[in-house]
């Protein structure tokens, strides 16, 4: 989904790392994902479109979220539960403007939601993600130390 956007809000930076190049990959397509998101929102684009984005945004979500649930739970990473409460909120959050888009179809879709959902991936990524790549690099050093065969 690479395009070119006029008016990001999302904007990926290298501080954003966290040394795991499938969940940096992932995170960088969400960012794409809210930008698009946004887009559609500043051009007031209709609301199947805004329907489309929240919809895939969804699905990769999702999908980055079990992906990272998988990595914690092969090293029974001691945050999982704190960790994966916070990826349920967050899914939550876009499964109640999904709710409201097919029930109603009149949901307003605003900055406010994309700005959000920026600060959010943004605090998360650097607070949560980080601490838990540092957790499994730091395991697999210690594997490979205690196992030099």
């Amino acid at each position: 989904m690479t395009t070119t956007l006029t008016n990001p809000i999302a904007c990926w930076q290298e501080k954003y790392l966290t040394g795991n190049l499938q969940v940096d990959r992932q995170h960088q397509q969400i960012f794409e994902i809210v930008n698009a998101l946004h887009e559609a929102v500043v051009a007031r684009e209709s609301i199947y479109r805004l329907q489309e984005l929240l919809e895939y945004l969804a699905t990769h979500t999702i999908e980055h979220f079990q992906s990272e649930e998988s990595l914690m739970m092969a090293v029974d990473y001691p945050d999982y539960d704190r960790h994966k409460q916070n990826h349920d909120r967050l899914l939550s959050v876009v499964d109640s403007l999904l709710l409201q888009i097919h029930d109603c179809h009149t949901v307003t879709i605003t900055t406010d939601i994309t700005q959000f959902l920026t600060d959010w991936l943004t605090h998360h990524i650097k607070g949560e993600d980080r601490k838990m790549i540092h957790f499994l690099q730091n395991r697999a050093y210690s594997a490979l130390c205690s196992n030099p065969n």
